[in-house]
């Protein structure tokens, strides 16, 4: 109840009947509030059978609304806020974007850490440019705290499977000298091809010239 996620969870797929939430290991695979292909797994009191109301996922497509009780916990935790500190966001969608103010209108301050500048960098009290990692852990050792280690999932940064050995994975074909001496050899043959193409042809049109021009003497003596 402390944590309002205003665009969804890629881990997270939701019953669209009794709004029960699952967390799962590994992201789910599809987003907009569509249907992942399991069912809500709650079982009713009084040996009634169980839910079995569709599970969709939690992320937002651009035309979705936002959740209204995420919403308005955001909304209300803004207001009482003694500050607001936003992390990694252009702050240009609304109205999530606009939740910092309603801090700095209740008298709290705003702390706008992004590397681009912000929709709101002028309300900020504190602008930083810099990594989130690397201010939050600034940030937790100032104040004492230790970061836990994370062993939830996690979002692969590249494609592949990382548990696969590189070993058979092939450096790309180096060209030898020998190889790079032959295909100068060839461009210059072919360099002279063309040139020579091209002296034929200015030979060609000057004896068409010529001709032209003796025929027109001939016509001009008779």
């Amino acid at each position: 109840d402390k944590l309002s996620e205003l665009h969804g969870n890629m881990f997270m797929e939701e019953c669209e009947k009794c709004g029960r939430q699952y967390v799962r290991e590994k992201a789910i695979g599809v987003m907009g509030l569509k249907p992942t292909g399991r069912y809500c797994e709650v079982v009713r009191s009084r040996g009634l059978r169980a839910c079995r109301g569709k599970l969709i996922s939690s992320i937002l497509d651009w035309e979705d609304a936002l959740p209204d009780g995420d919403l308005n916990r955001a909304d209300d935790a803004s207001r009482r806020a003694d500050l607001a500190l936003t992390l990694g966001t252009s702050l240009q969608i609304k109205p999530s974007g606009d939740l910092p103010l309603l801090t700095k209108r209740k008298g709290g301050k705003v702390v706008i850490v992004n590397l681009q500048p912000t929709k709101h960098d002028k309300h900020a009290h504190l602008r930083i440019y810099g990594y989130v990692d690397e201010v939050m852990k600034q940030l937790m050792e100032l104040m004492g705290l230790d970061i836990p280690k994370w062993e939830g999932p996690t979002v692969c940064e590249s494609s592949g499977d990382p548990s696969e050995s590189r070993a058979d994975i092939k450096p790309p074909r180096t060209v030898s000298v020998k190889e790079k001496v032959k295909k100068e050899e060839i461009k210059e043959e072919r360099k002279r091809q063309l040139t020579e193409d091209e002296e034929i042809k200015e030979e060609s049109v000057s004896v068409k010239r010529e001709r032209s021009a003796s025929s027109q003497e001939t016509n001009e003596e008779k």
